[in-house]
């Protein structure tokens, strides 16, 4: 019989299982011990398949209760998953208890260039048009259906957006651009026709539906001037929602 190299795990076990009483041998198979379990075990028994890996991500996600702790796990969790170079990610601006949240569909390069969405010439038209309704920086809080400048799939950023809105919970959401009214209200209809409307979204069981209007996006309105007189209109309607 071939000499093996003395493990002081099982060494150790075997002492443990005679001190208990144990005093015959069962089989040589090898054994996870209580109490003495290898490190090995313990990496392998954390370690699951891609599977159960995602339910427990999700777990994860549906527990977080404050924007920081979101913000935390979509950079450094997330974002690790996401295999692009020169990654980057924009999440928030304002008030984690707004009464008003603002969604856009996607950051610039502006905002990339800052750190913070609806920066640059689409940002100050923003913040003109929130002040004629008492709206500010302050009081709002900002964010995109995307937050990376590289693609990823909806699915994931619907998740974090309306875990954003769950967390949140505002009285009032502003949906700028076709691609966020058509994902959050789950509608085909074109910008064009849905701007102007009010929708009602149900987020989670826990939080009532929230009143979202559909409107251009300030990109829009500074490409098309002549849309300010439809946008005025939508602002008139959010401050006599929020009032």
């Amino acid at each position: 019989m071939s000499e093996q190299p003395i493990n002081s795990l099982y060494t150790d076990a075997i002492t443990w299982l005679r001190d208990m009483g144990c005093d015959e041998p069962i089989d040589d198979i090898q054994r996870t011990f209580h109490g003495l379990r290898s490190k090995e075990k313990i990496i392998s028994a954390s370690t699951n398949n891609e599977e159960n890996s995602e339910v427990k991500k999700n777990l994860f996600i549906e527990d977080i209760e404050n924007i920081d702790d979101l913000y935390n796990y979509v950079s450094s969790t997330l974002l690790s998953n996401i295999n692009t170079i020169n990654k980057k990610f924009i999440f928030f601006e304002g008030n984690h208890d707004a009464d008003l949240m603002i969604i856009g569909d996607s950051p610039d390069s502006e905002d990339f260039k800052r750190g913070k969405p609806f920066q640059g010439e689409s940002g100050n038209l923003l913040d003109a048009m929130l002040k004629a309704i008492g709206c500010n920086r302050s009081n709002t809080y900002f964010t995109n259906m995307h937050c990376y400048n590289s693609e990823v799939k909806i699915d994931l950023s619907l998740q974090i957006l309306k875990k954003q809105i769950e967390i949140v919970n505002p009285k009032v959401i502003i949906m700028f651009g076709a691609e966020v009214s058509k994902c959050l209200i789950k509608t085909d209809t074109g910008i064009f026709k849905t701007r102007g409307q009010w929708f009602n979204l149900e987020v989670s069981i826990n939080n009532p539906s929230i009143p979202c209007i559909s409107m251009f996006h300030p990109r829009y309105v500074l490409a098309h001037p002549q849309s300010k007189k439809e946008s005025w209109i939508d602002l008139k309607s959010v401050r006599d929602k929020l009032s």
